[in-house]
């Protein structure tokens, strides 16, 4: 499930929207790059990198301390054009076949460690890695419980808590990927039985979703370098530089076919439905979470047809 960005492309043809080999943006290329399909699949692959909340909104405490394993899924059209062509499939990332096997959902574990601190803060961080693929995360967070246990026989208030996270990519040389968020969450507790706390909770939650890519070659199965055999001295150009003189008799024009996929920058709007039950130190936890409205509505650079997500999250735990 390694994005391949290289086929991600769109041949230079007279006459082919965005890549018309009679204007200055496709002239001397092979390919361009294919944007359109690079915003479905970054905003695909954000959204299941938004960091999930597992948590209410109460805490156990200053000198409390949580380690827990969490899962976090978030499904996918895989038969969609952008998943088939801008995934590892038969072959390798060079090759312009498709990717027939991707899969229906992007289904991430991570290593979570809370560490709680007086006046109501917690600090977090986590690992996460993705099967079936390179990809590892690294995830921080500062939760703040501004009110928590104000519960009398008089009246009720909820536990209220706010909630600044971060988690970025790792393991791709060709794009990086960070989305921040800042959530909202009200939740209650209630003892049953003298032992077992059950804690629903619902969320709101923004995320700001940054995608990047370095220089792609959208060529990787050519040799610029051995086609061209450029004069000594030159400086090897950029996209949309003039190529260098070549000596082996190549046109020197593959280096055109180097391109940089344009920035993503969204923001999401969710909410969580959230359930924790703790029994002494053993805590479960189930969230859902989804979009509110769609990415497009929110961003023009968007395609407006990209429909909302919704992630399912599982977090077991020790608290103490």
């Amino acid at each position: 499930m390694d994005l391949a960005l290289s086929r991600l492309r769109v041949p230079s043809e007279p006459g082919n929207p965005g890549c018309d080999s009679t204007t200055a943006l496709g002239s001397g290329r092979l390919y361009c790059a294919d944007n359109d399909a690079w915003r479905r699949i970054a905003t695909d692959f954000a959204g299941s990198l938004i960091p999930p909340l597992l948590t209410p909104a109460r805490t156990r405490g200053p000198r409390s301390f949580y380690v827990g394993a969490e899962l976090f899924m978030t499904p996918i059209v895989p038969g969609s054009d952008h998943w088939r062509r801008g995934t590892e499939g038969p072959g390798t990332a060079s090759s312009t076949g498709e990717n027939n096997f991707a899969e229906s959902v992007l289904v991430w574990t991570r290593l979570e460690l809370r560490k709680a601190l007086p006046f109501g803060f917690e600090l977090g961080t986590s690992l996460g890695f993705l099967p079936n693929s390179s990809y590892m995360t690294l995830g921080l967070e500062i939760r703040w419980a501004v009110l928590e246990g104000w519960l009398s026989d008089d009246w009720w208030v909820p536990d209220l808590a706010v909630r600044g996270a971060v988690q970025t990519l790792l393991g791709d040389p060709e794009f990086n990927t960070t989305v921040a968020s800042v959530d909202v969450t009200l939740s209650n507790s209630v003892i049953v039985g003298d032992e077992l706390e059950i804690s629903p909770y619902l969320a709101g939650q923004l995320a700001w979703t940054f995608s990047d890519t370095e220089l792609v070659d959208l060529t990787p199965d050519r040799n610029s370098f051995a086609l061209c055999d450029p004069e000594p001295g030159e400086t090897v150009p950029t996209s949309g530089e003039t190529v260098p003189t070549c000596r082996g008799g190549g046109a020197g024009d593959d280096y055109n076919n180097n391109v940089v996929f344009d920035s993503l920058r969204t923001m999401r709007m969710r909410m969580i439905f959230g359930l924790q039950a703790r029994y002494e130190v053993f805590t479960l936890t189930g969230a859902f979470s989804f979009d509110l409205v769609k990415p497009g509505e929110w961003d023009t650079s968007i395609p407006a047809d990209i429909d909302r997500q919704y992630q399912i999250d599982v977090g077991f735990g020790l608290s103490f």
